[in-house]
């Protein structure tokens, strides 16, 4: 598996290379961009790295790509950028073709990647066993030490009757296994009718744009139960990368992520447990905050987390933070025409050259950004 995936390589380089994007897509389901660079590297991808080509016009003109949800392939990807030492943001970041990948315009795919790197370090711990992964280690590695004790003592936002217990008690049977992530077109799959399928392919979901009010699903299972329908609930995550949203808690926010309105329970069937979590991941302060708890309710259990920045994850190291702000910034640009690394220009342009150009890249498009350069008529 590792040798297919690299092209007849042993090992993965701390290089950014095809061999290290082929891993990401893999793991994060990346997208490429249109454009005559995407055709290039989507061909070599598809051609020595076990991209899929899904649909192809005459003369290959364009190309509809996508990493097939394997996971015995997903954790060769992981196991080979463990073994590179190198967290796998640092490869995207500074990866020479990024501007040929779609970064998600919510900040999602920079969750993602905080997401499963907790799953990483929850897997190498001392108590995990056989690719499961604990709903209890999974906090443990994703928020720091003491919000980790205080989210293990608190009580849920809202419970149903009989069901006001610890956050401990409540989900110390509940389990997760995933190792890759499925980009999902149908917020129908959001269900606990589907939601088990998920975790046979142990992938998590990145939901489509404008759906639902949840960006991200974890499935959850009862471990000490068959794994069906009924076993089954979620981690319901939403994104925010503007820094419009902060370290303080928006209550109202939590009520798009209600697990009967995204669809995870049908009305009137018995839910299991909730966690939610809202992440404002351009958050100056960075903060973890658990709501105050609410007057219990009959619908549904759920406990709420609103994690504020990028370094209020204890699954983010000091030494990456700097790589994961490039990816937030770069998530909100919708295209890299102002970025004039080499990897968008002519490489044999000199310096003095590049920065005219991008003076006048953006004078051309005057106001769509705060940046001086675009405000220069009002200068």
């Amino acid at each position: 598996m590792k040798k297919k995936l690299l092209d007849g390589k042993r090992e993965l380089g701390k290089e950014a290379s095809s061999a290290s994007l082929a891993c990401l897509s893999v793991r994060f389901a990346l997208e490429f961009n249109a454009g005559p660079k995407f055709l290039e590297v989507a061909c070599k991808q598809i051609g020595r790295h076990m991209r899929l080509c899904l649909a192809a016009t005459t003369g290959c003109e364009t190309l509809i790509t996508f990493s097939g949800s394997e996971p015995l392939l997903a954790e060769a990807a992981s196991q080979l950028m463990h073994d590179s030492m190198a967290n796998p943001v640092r490869h995207l970041a500074n990866h020479s073709d990024l501007h040929c990948v779609d970064r998600g315009r919510r900040g999602e795919l920079v969750a993602a990647l905080i997401l499963m790197q907790a799953r990483d370090m929850a897997t190498r711990l001392p108590m995990h066993k056989a690719g499961w992964v604990s709903v209890s280690s999974f906090m443990q590695t994703l928020l720091p030490e003491q919000n980790y004790i205080a989210l293990e003592g608190s009580r849920p936002t809202s419970w149903r009757a009989g069901e006001d217990r610890p956050f401990a008690e409540t989900f110390q049977d509940y389990a997760m296994w995933f190792n890759h992530v499925i980009r999902i077109q149908d917020e129908t799959l959001i269900n606990a009718e589907h939601l088990w399928s998920f975790i046979t392919r142990g992938a998590m979901m990145i939901c489509a744009h404008n759906r639902a009010g949840v960006d991200i699903v974890i499935p959850l299972c009862l471990k000490t139960e068959k794994l069906s329908r009924e076993t089954v609930s979620a981690i319901l995550i939403q994104v925010k990368n503007s820094n419009r949203y902060g370290n303080k808690v928006n209550t109202k926010l939590f009520d798009n992520l209600c697990p009967f309105q995204v669809g995870l329970f049908d009305e009137g069937s018995t839910p299991r447990p909730v966690i939610r979590m809202m992440s404002t991941l351009a958050s100056q302060e960075s903060e973890v905050h658990f709501p105050k708890v609410s007057e219990c309710c009959n619908d549904f259990t759920g406990f709420d987390i609103w994690c504020a920045g990028l370094s209020c994850f204890r699954s983010v190291d000091k030494d990456d933070l700097a790589s994961y702000q490039v990816l937030l910034g770069r998530s909100l640009q919708p295209h890299d025409a102002f970025d004039l690394g080499e990897s968008v220009n002519d490489k044999y342009v000199d310096d003095e050259t590049r920065q005219v150009r991008g003076l006048r890249r953006r004078r051309m498009a005057a106001l769509t950004s705060d940046d001086a350069e675009h405000r220069w008529l009002h200068l």
